[in-house]
């Protein structure tokens, strides 16, 4: 399934204005005021840096993504975004971002068994699609280039949500 999404998306790209390949990120956590134990966490901040990468392609005011990578306990997931632009000038764009992504429940489950005691275990918002945990996502999106050239951007994309946050950075090139 992977190898089939990542082939499409790279033939969709002879309808694509652009392209982008994002890597890591930086999450933080809104909690109320709990201590919790996340993978790869700041010094108990709630804000964890994520192995992940992801493949944009775009045309328009639409774009897909498909993204890998780990969770907030370091979990594998897998995920798939559509987004829509309501502004984009030189510098700014902003737009919303809907979709989701897998991961496996039982690695939670597993998690919580060996978080110390005085300190929560996290556990995901999600819902079941078919037999898979899904976390559904629907973002408010704001990207920055950092550096822009006529065919190229280093990117800053961040997506909020009322819960948590993801900050990454991604190389674009537009054609």
């Amino acid at each position: 399934m992977k190898v089939c999404l990542i082939l499409t998306l790279f033939a969709l790209n002879t309808i694509a204005a652009s392209i982008q390949f994002g890597l890591g990120g930086l999450t933080p956590h809104i909690s109320r005021g709990e201590k919790l134990n996340y993978c790869n966490q700041w010094n108990n901040t709630g804000i964890i840096a994520n192995k992940a990468f992801y493949l944009r392609l775009s045309g328009g005011r639409y774009g897909v993504t498909y993204m890998q990578g780990d969770d907030s306990i370091c979990s594998d997931i897998e995920g798939v975004f559509v987004h829509y632009l309501f502004s984009a000038d030189k510098w700014l764009e902003t737009g919303l971002t809907v979709g989701g992504y897998s991961f496996e429940m039982s690695n939670w489950e597993e998690y919580a068994e060996k978080t110390p005691s005085g300190v929560s275990a996290p556990t995901p918002a999600h819902t079941k699609l078919g037999s898979k945990d899904i976390v559904p996502v629907l973002a408010f999106e704001v990207a920055v280039h950092l550096i822009r050239s006529n065919n190229w951007s280093l990117k800053l994309n961040n997506l909020f949500t009322p819960f948590i946050f993801n900050h990454s950075l991604a190389l674009e090139r537009r054609f």
